[in-house]
This record gives structure tokens, sequence and C-alpha cells, in this order.
């Protein structure tokens, strides 16, 4: 008598599993040779008569199958894995496909896009095509070109060169971003861009023509780029002296700025006030307003209002607004870092890196445009304790834990280099972390929440038993099995924390089924399969038959073996 597993190489060698989706009509005995020549494994000379666009790209197309790397289709392509595999190999992953093979490598915000944003029928060049050849549009890397406008639509709708043409938008713009147009230059141009007007958008200057224009699915307000008049300053600022100057503005200005007055007019450093720093900047009405020839300068004060509502008078070493900052800017002062060594609050760790002003902040209640600033960090009151500064994310749960040198509150466990590295010894607590857990992250555990738009890390309250934290595989199967205190699933009963294998379970012991004999080496999977109702994820430990003929039934090939 012969079992059915004397059957197993015989049925092999006819067929090594099924064919995938796509090729699922050739499956079948008799069509073996649609694909393969009789006796022989290889199948891309058949592959090629039905794939016609590849044997376009292996006559000299373009294309990643016209390349000698990729000629054997068997490489990339594995077929009789069953009815869902996926055709397609990525050796490296789908998202880390090298596209110089191709002769196009993406750059700049390309490298942000998915697959699919580009390869999309949308930008398909020809379409007709690749559903001539029966390909999926959904589903196909092939159609696309490596132009620009193949994929985006020419917002100049081809005013500068009369068409649409890739070596057009790359001599201009670049694939970080569209604007600005780092690559045009227009000192070439018959307006070379000198002082402020470098800093000009092109739209300023530039203008729409009227109605916009629908280039492909878009309708883009075409921008006029030559001819564009300029002659004149006029022609695009409104003369503030009304022609009474003459028209000729240059006389007087420069393009680096309508206050900057050229050397051929009035020098402000003969006075006994040169203007230097952002002071050089300054328009004249702002100082001689009201036909002032001699305004007041002999002190910051007479111009600027105190920042610091005279708060700063109160310490001899602050008593002027030169010993902080200077004429070229109010921002930032010279108090350097040493200066506030010297302080009640030296600055250390991430305390070093903060903004003067994350700090001293404006004083409540003050008017958005004349807000003053609150006091210096040492003369405010309770500095030293970080929550006088900092929201407690904890709830103030942590507020009696000590830390390893007798430290109580936010510094048990935190330290001003970095608050995301927390130094806390959780062998302290009532769930010393062992194994794999000591290398999961406070939150994996302890979750986030959100109130009032503020995030919240409780620690008291979490779990302590694994299904607290962890999904139950089993489905609920093994419920009966409780910890000691009868409260959840003592999973530790047969897992350990190294990893998830059951490595206490004991076959012997544990179940009703000692293994023995040729069970000994039956791997688990083949008597606990996943259960058809749970979408093949749950495997099914128990109830199963413990008799022969639960698992060793008579198949239709046994009984003919038998006859």
């Amino acid at each position: 008598m012969l079992s059915v597993f004397n059957f197993g190489p015989a049925l092999a060698q006819l067929s090594p599993g099924d064919l995938s989706e796509a090729h699922a009509h050739l499956d079948g005995l008799k069509k073996c040779s649609s694909c393969h020549k009789l006796g022989q494994r290889d199948v891309g000379p058949k592959c090629l008569a039905c794939h016609q666009e590849i044997a376009a790209m292996r006559q000299g197309g373009p294309g990643l199958h016209a390349g000698a790397d990729f000629a054997e289709c068997t490489d990339c392509h594995n077929e009789h894995n069953g009815r869902d595999y996926d055709l397609v190999f990525w050796p490296d992953g789908q998202e880390n496909f090298t596209h110089y093979v191709l002769g196009y490598e993406p750059t700049g915000a390309h490298l942000k896009l998915q697959c699919r944003q580009c390869h999309d029928v949308k930008h398909v060049v020809d379409p007709g095509r690749l559903r001539a050849w029966h390909k999926e549009f959904n589903r196909t890397w092939l159609g696309l070109d490596q132009q620009c406008v193949s994929c985006h639509a020419d917002p100049h709708a081809g005013a500068l060169t009369g068409g649409l043409q890739q070596k057009t938008c790359a001599g201009c713009h670049g694939t970080e971003k569209w604007r600005p147009a780092a690559g045009f230059d227009h000192d070439t141009s018959e307006f070379p861009l000198t002082g402020k007007h470098e800093k000009v958008d092109c739209a300023k200057c530039h203008r729409g023509r009227g109605k916009p224009v629908t280039v492909g699915d878009a309708k883009l307000a075409v921008a006029v780029f030559k001819p564009e008049a300029h002659e004149n300053c006029t022609t695009c600022h409104k003369d503030p002296h009304a022609d009474t100057l003459g028209p000729n503005c240059t006389q007087c200005h420069t393009t680096a700025g309508w206050l900057q007055i050229n050397g051929e007019s009035f020098d402000h450093s003969r006075t006994q006030y040169p203007l230097q720093g952002r002071h050089a900047g300054v328009s004249c009405a702002q100082c001689h307003a009201n036909g002032r020839k001699k305004p007041a300068y002999a002190r910051c004060r007479d111009c600027h209002r105190d920042a610091h509502d005279s708060a700063a008078n109160q310490r001899p070493a602050l008593m002027v607004c030169e010993d902080c900052h200077t004429v070229a800017g109010f921002k930032p002062a010279t108090y350097t870092m040493a200066r506030h060594a010297e302080s009640v609050f030296p600055l250390r760790g991430g305390h070093q890196a903060t903004p003067c002003f994350s700090c001293h902040q404006p004083l409540s209640g003050a008017a958005p445009a004349k807000s003053v600033y609150a006091k210096a960090a040492d003369l405010l009151p309770d500095h030293q304790a970080c929550t006088a500064c900092h929201r407690d994310p904890h709830l103030r749960q942590t507020a009696k834990v000590n830390g390893p040198l007798g430290q109580t509150g936010c510094t048990a466990c935190h330290s001003e280099d970095s608050w995301r590295q927390p130094d806390f010894d959780h062998a302290v607590t009532a769930f010393p972390l062992t194994d794999r857990h000591a290398a999961a992250t406070c939150t994996a555990c302890h979750k986030k929440a959100r109130r009032a738009g503020e995030v919240e890390l409780p620690f008291q309250g979490a779990a302590r038993h694994c299904a607290g934290c962890h999904e139950d595989i089993h489905g609920g199967e093994l419920a009966q099995r409780l910890t000691t205190d009868q409260t959840a699933v003592d999973c530790g009963g047969c897992h350990v924390t190294v990893d998830w294998f059951a490595e206490k379970f004991d076959h012997e012991t544990d179940s009703r089924f000692p293994l023995r004999g040729g069970h000994e080496k039956v791997a688990c999977q083949t008597c606990h399969l996943p259960r058809p109702q749970d979408n093949q994820r749950l495997v099914h430990f128990k109830p199963l038959p413990v008799d022969c003929r639960g698992c060793h039934g008579n198949s239709k090939s046994t009984q003919e073996g038998k006859s």
C-alpha cells in the first residue's frame, strides 16, 4: 500500500506551484509550453512574445529593460508562487529603487514624492499604446517621459520659447523648488539687477496678462517676462518729489535702497552724529521731523523708548543702552554668556541655547505696540524651580521621586542638557524592566495624552500585566490561564521577555497531548493552523483533537493508493 506522501515528488515534477493572478490563464499542464521550451526552464524568448512593450525596449528603445543588467526576466520576476504573489522583485525594496539605471535620477523635491505620485495614469505620455499592450495603469511603471512638462504645466504657456521644452524649465528652475528661478541670471538680460532689485519677487515686476491661460487641466496667470519697460525708475516707482527734481533719480539715490543717498548728496558723516549701523537706513524725516535741524541725540532714549521699563536702571552695570546693545540692531543684545554666568541663574546645558526672549517675555497686559519686557531672571522670584518656567507634563505624579544624588522633582530624572534623555532607575518601582522591556521607550508603556491642547504624560496607573499593553494573539483561547492575583491572562507562564517565543511551554506537562515519537520533530504550525474565521491571523491552539484520525484522516490520494 502506498500512502499519499509517496506521491509528493512526482506531483512536484509536473508543476512547481500555481501561477500568479496575471498569468492564471496559462495554468495547467497542457499550457506549460506557452512559456517554456520542452525540457528547458528558460522563459526569456517566450516572455518577449507576449510582452511586446519589453521587446520594444530591447530593440533600442528607452527604458529599464533596454539595459544589459536587466536582460534576464527571471532576475526580477519569479512564477509558480501562487495567485497572490507579486511578480516584481525589488532587491532593495520598491521605495529604494535607483532611477539612475534609467538615465534619470530624481533630485530635490522629487525625492519626497511617493512612487505613484509620478507613475500615475494622468502623466502617461501615450496611454493608448499601453492600453493596446493590455497594461493596467494602476500597476504599470511604463509610459512616463523625463521632460518637466510631461508632469508639470508650463506657467509661461510657451511665452518664453514658443513651445514647451524640458531644457527651458531646467535652464532657469531647479528641482528643490519652483521659486526662485535660481538658474536664471538677470545679469545677462537688458536690465541687470542690483541692490534692492535683487530681492524683489519676479511677479512684482513681471505682472500677469489679464485673464488666466488654460494649460492642460490647469489655469495659470501667465507672467510677462519680455518685453518689459525699464528705461526710467518712475516706470515702476512713484516719484515722491512729484517731478520737481527731474526724472534722474540716480543723482541722489542708489538701488541699495531709497534711503541710501549716494556720495554726490548730503554726507551725514560730516556732522557730530555720523550715521552708523541701523541708523544709516533711517529716513531723514524720522529724526528731522517737523523741520528740526538738530534733534537730540546724546542718549538712546532721546529717540527710543525703554523696552525694559527702567528695570535695567536698577542695576548699576546696566545703566546705559550701549552696555548691551549696538547701533547694528537692538537684537541680539551683547549681554554675553559670561555675564549671565555671574548672575544668580547661570545658564547650563540646554538653557545656553535658549533665546533670551523665551524667558524674558513681554509683561502681561501691555499693548503689543508698546510692550515692555520682564525684568532679568535674577530679579524674578522662584526662578530656581523648573516649574516656574516649564509646565509639568507628569501632573505632579513625580514630585516625590528621589534621584540617585538626592535630587527631587524634575531634576530627579532630567538634567539641563536634554529633557528627552531622562535618567530613571525603573528597578525601584514595582515593575523592574528586564530584557526587551529594558529597550522600550517610556512612552511605549506610559501613553501620551492631550488635554486642552497640552501634552500630558502620566506615569502612575500603568498596566503591570502583559495583557495591559500587548494584544492577546491567542484570541482568548488561553483566558483561563490567569496570574496569581487572578486579574489578567498569565502570558509569562509560557513566554519570556527576551523574545516572544514560548520558551517556558512544555508540551509534556502543559498540554493533554505529549509529543512523542515522530511528533517530537513536527513543526508547531503543522498542527496549529490559522483559523479561517479569524482571517488567517490567529493560530488555533485549543481545543485540538488528540486522536490520530483528527489529524491523519483518510484523503482521496490515500484511498487511491490503497486500491
